[in-house]
């Protein structure tokens, strides 16, 4: 499970380092070794483990291709994917300069762990999505969970 937030920079070459507590919490043997990476939602870039990336594979492949936006959607989302075989020995990956245009990245970027995926923003972006959702986070939260505070709060 990918968690955190961690701010880094893309060089010239397009290499970004991956931070190491989330390379470290891969199982290769389980997981697969390498990512895929892909255009994101809310103009930002998604990477996957191969496991993880069958998964979602398998899920878009369910959609009707008699659908006419399920089409577009798989077109869009997996003609930008790449596979990355695996970091370099300093633990970097190189990031399209298609997927870097994509997603607006400059020199400082942001990399957060989101479950089972790791999200590449570029940093004004990111900060730009926390101003915009932080303040909304509890009520955002009650309209996804449907929680109950009382029982929420005996536990």
């Amino acid at each position: 499970m990918f968690t955190g937030e961690y701010h880094h920079t893309i060089d010239d070459k397009n290499r970004l380092a991956i931070p190491a507590p989330l390379r470290e919490g891969i199982n290769i043997e389980v997981e697969g070794k390498g990512f895929f990476i892909t255009r994101g939602l809310d103009t930002c870039l998604f990477m996957y483990t191969p496991k993880v990336w069958q998964n979602v594979v398998s899920r878009i492949e369910q959609l009707s291709f008699t659908n006419k936006k399920a089409r577009q959607f798989q077109r869009l989302f997996f003609s930008k994917a790449q596979k990355i075989p695996e970091c370099d020995p300093q633990g970097r990956i190189l990031i399209p300069q298609y997927l870097k245009d994509f997603a607006k990245i400059q020199k400082n970027i942001v990399i957060v762990g989101v479950h089972s995926r790791i999200e590449i923003w570029d940093e004004k972006r990111w900060k730009d999505f926390e101003l915009e959702y932080e303040k909304a986070f509890e009520e955002i939260a009650e309209d996804l969970f449907q929680f109950n505070r009382s029982s929420d709060e005996a536990e």
